[in-house]
């Protein structure tokens, strides 16, 4: 995802079904404190999951595409 950031396969979907049970859109403190990580983590994991379509970034607040429900955390 960024230099020395991975992802276990299929992180990034469970990530983008946790923050699609956040209030949307959501900032990414609120993203780092539901995903349990750190800043450091979070940042590189949101524009991973921007890349990949699943979250959409307007301003600094994301929303969830696709209306991914919870199914537990990382």
């Amino acid at each position: 995802v960024a230099e020395g950031v991975e992802l276990a396969a299929g992180a990034d979907d469970r990530a983008a079904a946790v923050l699609a049970s956040l209030p949307q859109p959501f900032t990414v403190s609120e993203a780092r404190k539901a995903l349990d990580t750190s800043r450091r983590v979070a940042v590189p994991l949101l524009e991973h999951l921007d890349r990949r379509g699943l979250t959409v970034r307007t301003g600094d607040r994301r929303t969830v595409r696709g209306g991914r429900g919870p199914s537990g955390g990382l």
